[in-house]
Parts: C-alpha cells; structure tokens; sequence
C-alpha cells in the first residue's frame, strides 16, 4: 500500500515537473519565437551577418543582437488597449499603432530593433497576439571611419551601398548563392577582409578634416595606395557621414566621390604626357623650347603663369610650363596619344570593388578638335577620377607597370579561415622601366624652394612629386566657373624606389587655389605620420617637387 501512494506521489511529481517544463517551453515560443515561423514568411529567424574588417584583422562593421516587434492581429482581443499599452512603451503614437492592428493582415510590424529596457517591459506586460523576434543591428564602432568604403545596410540588413552592397552576397547568408560561394547552412555571413588600414585611414581622414576647414573648400579627397601591390591602404573624402544613422545625411555626403566624381586634373595630368613622350624617345630632357607667356593655336591664345624664356624639357616639368607641353606634344600623333593614354587607364573605369565608380572622360580622335591634343596636353579637355589619377600615376612609381587597384584582401569563413584571397593583378605594362626611372629622377631633381611643391616637404625623406590647379568646367553654359579651381598634389615616397603614393585633391579652396599652397601641405601632414608607421625610413635626401606657379 505504502508503496502504490509512494508510486503514485512520484508520478504525479514527474508529470507535474513535465506539465511545467511544457509551461515554460510554451513561454518561450510565445515571447522570444527564436525559431517559430508561424504565418507570415516575413518572420525570419535572422542570421548573423559577416564581419568588414581592416587588414590587421580590427572589425569595422560588426552586428549586435536586437529584438523588433511584431503583432498577429487576429488574435490580440483588446486592440485598442493594445495599441495604448504598446505606444507608452515604445513612445510611439497609439493611433499609428492601432492603424496597423486594424489591418486585415495575419501579421505587421509594431517597432524595429528595439532597446533591452523597452523589450524587458514589454515581456513584462505580456500582450497577447504582440510577439518579439531575434534580429541583427548592423554597427559601425568607428562611426564616421571609412564611411564611404563601408557603406551601410537597410533595415532588413541589405546592403545598400558601399562594400555593404557590393558583397552583400558573402556578407549576409540569407543572399548567398550556395552554388557560387558554396554556403553551408552557416549561422553568420563570410567576413570581407579590406586593404585598408584603419591608423592610415584615421590619419589621412583627420587631415582631410583640418584641410576642409582652413580651406573652407567645398570638399577634399586622398588616397593611399602601394604601387607594387595595388592595395588600397586609405581613401576618404570630407565632409563624409555616420553610416550608423546615414538617412540623416543626403545624397552629396554618402556618394564616395574618389571614385564616382570625375574633374579635369590640370597640370598633374603632364607627368603622363611626358612619360608617353620620354618612352617614345620623341624627347630628349635637354630639348628646348622658348616660352613667350603664351601660344597662339588657331584662333585660339592659352596662356602660360609666366614668361619663362628659353628652357629644356626638365623645366617644363619644374615650372609646369603650359607652353613647353603645347610644343612638346605636338611630337606625337594623335592615335599614339590616346592609345598611350588609355593603357594609363584613363577613359575607362578600373573595376575596383565599390559601386557607382566613373570611367571620366577621354574622347576618341575622331571627336577631337584642332586644339584637343593641346588642351590635354595641359590637363583639359580630359575629366579622371582620384582613383583613376592615382592608379595610373602608381603606374610610373612601379617601373612602368600598371597594377588593378585593390580595396579588398580576401573573404574569410565565420572560423577565420580564407574562402577567397584576391591576389595582387598586373594589368599591363604602361611605360618603360627606364622611362619611369628618368621621369621620378627629373621629379626629385635639380630643383630648390622655388618651386612651388616645396610645402610638401617632409624632412629627410626624398620625395617626387606634381601639383595640379585646374580651372573647373561649368556644366550649363560651357567654358569655365570664374573663380573656381581643382588643387591637387600626387606624390610619391621614397624616390627612387616608391613604397607608398598619396593623392591629395581640393575641390574649390578659398583663398590659396594653387595645389602647392592647399593641397602639398595635406600630404606632408599624412606623409610625415604614416611614412614612420609603414618602416619607411628617411633617406636624409630634399624634396623636390617639380612645379612652378603652374594651373
């Protein structure tokens, strides 16, 4: 007898035990419904996405978990009462939360992403029919850092722009295509791993900062690339934004203008003339030529900065004489010209991978004027990209070779381990190995402070290096902005051996328009900060910058 009660005491314990593990369970699917997707395919349990990182493996977009709030109408009995108790939780509007209960939908959302404080009270209260669902919250720790390179995603986490969008495919398992990246059930996107160096990044973005303020210009763009590899180790444009609350910006601050806006870059342009015609044996450095401040084409007078007289072909490099180009250019034919020019990579976009990039601007022959040649000769009548500009000037400080820019390393799995490694591309040879010696040699040659390069300096390295100050293109009424200039300065550190090559360019400074005044100071700042970080180390050689009061 003792033994059937002491039976049957224990089985009502287990089943009671039961009943309450059920009761919790059930507890769990209601309020967390962390794997329960009951009538709307708009219920995922979301996935973790893919980390963006920095080349010495620093997370520059991460995810958090989140809780957003949905409703199934048809069972909350009380919707009034509902809308009010959810709305003084979440600060929201009762009304605009009552409009959607009344919906005939089997399902809507109340709130996306929510704190922990307003999901704790709200389990608290218990609504029936009110569910939370386990989501992801895409973050940028650094916030403004490398905004244009990362980009941002939507409130599903799509991509949207940027890296985000253009490896949306890897970075979120949701859209993978299992065929082509072999995906395997894994609860967190690939990792992208950039060529970007985020104490690079911080450097050239704090620059860009102070420039944007002292020379109240309308925006400022740099890069830093490594000419031996392609790789990418800053790009950045200022004013930028905050990719963790990017609807609060428009358009003009989210577009990566390195890369989508395409200028007429001026007398930076004559270092690739000048290469095309040193190559071609068309010039010797001691031809002469005689500047009279100005050269008649036609109908048409260009203008010089100065009357410079008699001078070789170095100087015309030195003082940016727009004469001496004129004349030299006439030395090569048209087709040769542009051919040259086109394996630069001018004309035609460089394929890097980010959205929305430009190919700017370089006309076939065949659409060119009497003057065309001319007008280029001098960095007109051609439009590039800060990328295009870099990449192809990192051609010359590559002994001639023109490397596929890089902004990516590899894609990682969720373990750490690379699914893809995106190697290093020649692309083709551009120039000579000699022609580009010689072109770097006249860049850092016999030059003193004259020339107007020399704010540029950065003592005990040698440096070559090219001012640009370019009038801008009015594009309603033709010729150009009155006022209104491009300044820019490429450079390129060590000579005669480059490791690094920076592109500082200013769209419409105030005051000092010269790139030698505005746009070499900005690069001495980055060079003279990033050159010891890299083991680049000084060579106790002047700068020399060829450039002379030039446009």
């Amino acid at each position: 007898m003792n033994r059937n009660i002491l039976r049957f005491k224990f089985i009502t314990l287990i089943t009671a035990l039961l009943f309450s593990i059920l009761v919790i369970r059930v507890t769990q699917l209601i309020f967390f419904q962390k794997n329960l997707i009951m009538a709307s395919p708009s219920v995922k349990n979301q996935k973790e996405r893919g980390f963006i990182i920095d080349r010495n493996g620093e997370k520059l977009a991460l995810s958090l978990e989140t809780y957003s709030i949905y409703a199934r109408p048809n069972e909350i009995e009380n919707k009034l009462k509902a809308a009010k108790d959810l709305g003084e939780i979440l600060g929201i509007n009762y009304a605009k939360i009552l409009e959607q209960l009344n919906k005939k939908k089997p399902f809507v959302w109340i709130k996306r992403q929510v704190d922990l404080e307003k999901m704790q009270r709200l389990e608290d209260i218990s609504i029936k029919g009110v569910y939370l669902e386990k989501e992801f919250r895409r973050y940028y720790p650094f916030h403004h850092l490398a905004s244009h390179i990362l980009g941002f995603v939507g409130i599903d986490n799509n991509g949207l722009e940027g890296i985000e969008y253009y490896f949306d495919a890897f970075l979120s398992p949701k859209r993978m295509d299992k065929k082509r990246v072999g995906f395997n059930g894994q609860t967190r996107g690939y990792s992208v791993v950039l060529t970007i160096d985020r104490y690079i990044q911080e450097v050239v973005e704090e620059a860009l900062s102070n420039a944007l303020k002292s020379t109240d210009a309308k925006q400022v763009t740099a890069i830093v690339m490594k000419p031996s590899t392609g790789e990418i180790l800053a790009m950045a444009n200022k004013p930028d934004f905050d990719p963790n609350n990017f609807k609060s910006y428009s358009e003009k601050f989210i577009r990566n203008r390195a890369i989508t806006d395409a200028f007429e870059p001026g007398s930076t342009f004559k270092i690739f003339i000048a290469s095309l015609l040193m190559d071609k044996h068309l010039i010797n450095t001691n031809d002469t030529f005689n500047c009279r401040g100005f050269i008649k084409i036609g109908n048409t007078v260009i203008h010089d900065t100065a009357q410079h007289g008699l001078i070789d072909f170095s100087q015309v490099l030195q003082k940016s004489c727009n004469v001496g180009m004129i004349l030299s250019v006439d030395r090569i034919n048209d087709k040769d010209l542009y051919k040259g020019l086109r394996n630069f990579g001018f004309g035609t976009a460089t394929g890097i991978n980010l959205p929305g990039e430009s190919q700017g601007i370089l006309r076939n022959p065949s659409r060119w004027s009497k003057i065309s040649k001319y007008e280029m000769a001098i960095g007109q009548e051609v439009a590039v990209t800060s990328l295009q500009l870099i990449t192809a000037g990192s051609a010359i400080a590559n002994n001639g070779i023109l490397m596929q820019p890089r902004i990516i390393r590899r894609i990682e799995n969720p373990d750490g381990s690379t699914l893809k490694y995106y190697k290093p591309l020649k692309i083709r040879r551009v120039i000579g190995e000699e022609t580009s010696k010689k072109l770097l040699e006249i860049l850092t040659g016999v030059l003193t402070t004259e020339g107007t390069g020399y704010k540029a300096k950065v003592e005990g390295y040698s440096i070559a290096g090219k001012t640009g100050t370019a009038q801008i293109a009015d594009p309603q009424k033709g010729g150009y902005l009155g006022g209104q200039f491009y300044a820019s300065f490429i450079g390129f550190v060590p000579v005669p051996n480059p490791k690094i090559v920076v592109l500082v360019t200013i769209d419409r400074p105030r005051g000092e328009k010269y790139g030698g005044q505005t746009a070499a100071p900005v690069f001495k700042y980055i060079v003279e900060r990033i050159a010891p970080y890299l083991n680049i180390l000084p060579s106790n050689s002047t700068v020399y910058v060829y450039n002379n009061n030039e446009k």
